[in-house]
Order: C-alpha cells, then sequence, then structure tokens
C-alpha cells in the first residue's frame, strides 16, 4: 500500500491559526500523517521549513510534491475545515488516477475572472479555451505521476507570481495527468468546509 498524508502551508499568524484548527478538524476524522510547510515552528506538528514561499505562499504550495515523504498526498488550505472521511480520494489514487480535485463554482463567463485580464486570463483562455476552471484549495494527488505536472504548474506560476488557478490549466494542458473530479462537498460542502479568505 502507498505511503499517504497531508500538506498544509501555514506562513503568517492568520495562516497559522487556521492550519492549527485545520489539523484538529482533519484528526477528529482521520488518521493520517501531517506536514506543515512554514518557516516557524507549530506546535508538535512535523514542520518542512521553507524560506521563500513567494507571494500568497504560491511558491511554497506549488513545491510541496518535493516536500513531503508520501506516495500519496492531500493538500488542504489551512482555512479548511473537515468533517468527514476523506479517504476517498487516496482510493482513487490508488485506482490509478492522478490528480484529484473539485471544480470551481466559476465557469463559463466567469471563469479566472479573478485573474489579471489584461495578461495571464488571456494568456490561458487562448492556450486552454473554454477550460474547466479547478479549486486550488482541496486535492490530492500521487507525486511519482504528477512530477512534471507540479514542475510545470510551478514554471507556470512564476510568469506573474500571482493566483495559481490559471497556472494550473497550462500546466495540465503542457503536462496532462489522469484527473477525477469530486464534487462541492469536498471543497466547500459538508465533508471539507472551506472558509474562504480566513487565512489571509
Amino acid at each position: 500500500m502507498a505511503s499517504r498524508g497531508v500538506v498544509y502551508i501555514a506562513f503568517g499568524k492568520n495562516a497559522r491559526e487556521e492550519a492549527t484548527k485545520s489539523i484538529q478538524s482533519l484528526k477528529r476524522h482521520n488518521n493520517l500523517d501531517v506536514v506543515v510547510v512554514s518557516n516557524k515552528a507549530l506546535g508538535n506538528y512535523n514542520v518542512k521549513t521553507f524560506d521563500s514561499p513567494g507571494w500568497g505562499a504560491r511558491q511554497a504550495k506549488l513545491s510541496i510534491h518535493r516536500l513531503v515523504p508520501w506516495d500519496d498526498v492531500l493538500y488542504l488550505d489551512a482555512d479548511t475545515r473537515v468533517k468527514g472521511d476523506l479517504s476517498i480520494g487516496f482510493d482513487i489514487l490508488a485506482d490509478g488516477w492522478d490528480l484529484i480535485i473539485t471544480p470551481s463554482e466559476h465557469q463559463n463567463e466567469s471563469v479566472l475572472q479573478h485573474v489579471n485580464k489584461e495578461g495571464e486570463r488571456a494568456m490561458t483562455l487562448d492556450m486552454v479555451p473554454s477550460p474547466l476552471q479547478l479549486q486550488g484549495g482541496v486535492f490530492w494527488f500521487n507525486r511519482t505521476r504528477c512530477y512534471h505536472m507540479f514542475e510545470e504548474w510551478c514554471n507556470e506560476w512564476q510568469r506573474w507570481k500571482n493566483k495559481d488557478q490559471a497556472a494550473l490549466l497550462r500546466a495540465l494542458e503542457k503536462e496532462p495527468v489522469r484527473v477525477w473530479l469530486l464534487g462541492r462537498q469536498f471543497n466547500g460542502g459538508n465533508v471539507v468546509e472551506h472558509l474562504f479568505g480566513r487565512a489571509r
């Protein structure tokens, strides 16, 4: 059986407080190892030090494939609250899928509306016409099978060094992996609640 665990990114007071609450909620429902990527110790949790997190800690987030010890990984934003069993994502990875993620609420005309319209958004829509926007706050991935996709995601993010969703779509276009989509209950619903913006 593949090794598995959960990784958080926590830089700054709010993110560290939110990550602590999220880990506590995770542990109530799941027996999984946790690594926190940060620049400071966080309680008794296993912390992987990262000194150059980038804007919104995106550089750290897009480097997690190099920082965690497991084969199969669940990434959770610090401002999530776990309310149930999260083994489904690991089971889908075991079936051979590479990335398990939830679609964003923002699609069609509102796709990537939060991204710089004059540059990155236009370039992404030119490269990936009619994309399905994905929500990057909760996702499972196999570290080996997604390694090159993560490298490309990080490379694409470096162009604008801002949000990461458009960079993810471009990375998936360049380095495709097998993606399984889960419903909103796993990111903003009754299995994983998402308190968007609380970790800033």
